[in-house]
């Protein structure tokens, strides 16, 4: 839909899967597009105006909305955020220096249950909204970001932001622990390489392709 505002794109894309996380679901939101399309707005919005935040500070608040009112239920809520960045992989929620080129020590791994985890991502918890949106603009400024022909502003990887939740029933007496998370997906834009300045750009471009195409 065109010229929809980002309550109504959160309301038809995003918001029944979000909900279902709260119970015990594991969901997706992804924003896929070419360079300059609105990808990072669409997802993260703008922070001066209230009215523009995007879809990943939406869900967040959804979520504490959501469990706040399981009254029977003990919720613990974290977070993490990372980036693919030419195929390698980055904490943006870590203060180290990151190796471009060396990439860094974390994996993706399966466990003996088939789930996939990221081996090495710092997860922080969090028990308001306030902290979660705090982690969220704090690895924004850490996001490889450069501009193009198309774009001043570019995002040159794809970032994910996770929001983890572990539900355990306060009535029952069980050891029971449910595991839900909900990915919230910037990829980077895809674009013609051979209309792009500079080799730095048109390796990223490459990479950038290279995993889109594998994901379509």
């Amino acid at each position: 839909m065109h010229n929809s505002s980002q309550e109504d794109v959160f309301t038809y894309c995003a918001e029944s899967i979000v909900k279902s996380v709260s119970l015990g679901y594991n969901g997706t939101v992804m924003c896929y597009g070419q360079t300059g399309a609105g990808k990072t707005f669409t997802m993260n919005g703008s922070t001066p105006n209230y009215k523009y935040r995007g879809l990943i500070p939406r869900a967040i608040t959804s979520i504490f909305t959501e469990i706040g009112s399981l009254y029977d239920q003990e919720v613990k809520v974290s977070v993490s955020y990372l980036e693919i960045y030419n195929e390698h992989i980055f904490d943006l929620l870590s203060d180290e220096l990151r190796d471009p080129k060396g990439g860094s020590n974390i994996s993706i791994q399966d466990d003996a249950k088939g789930e996939v985890h990221v081996k090495g991502l710092r997860i922080e918890n969090v028990t308001n909204e306030e902290q979660a949106l705090n982690f969220l603009f704090e690895g924004e400024t850490k996001k490889t970001i450069a501009a193009t022909n198309f774009n001043k502003e570019s995002s040159r990887a794809h970032s994910v932001y996770t929001i983890y939740l572990q539900s355990k029933s306060k009535m029952e007496s069980t050891e029971k622990v449910i595991h839900s998370r909900l990915h919230l997906v910037d990829l980077a834009g895809n674009e013609r390489t051979k209309k792009l300045d500079g080799e730095k750009r048109v390796i990223e471009a490459n990479f950038i392709n290279k995993s889109l195409t594998f994901l379509e």
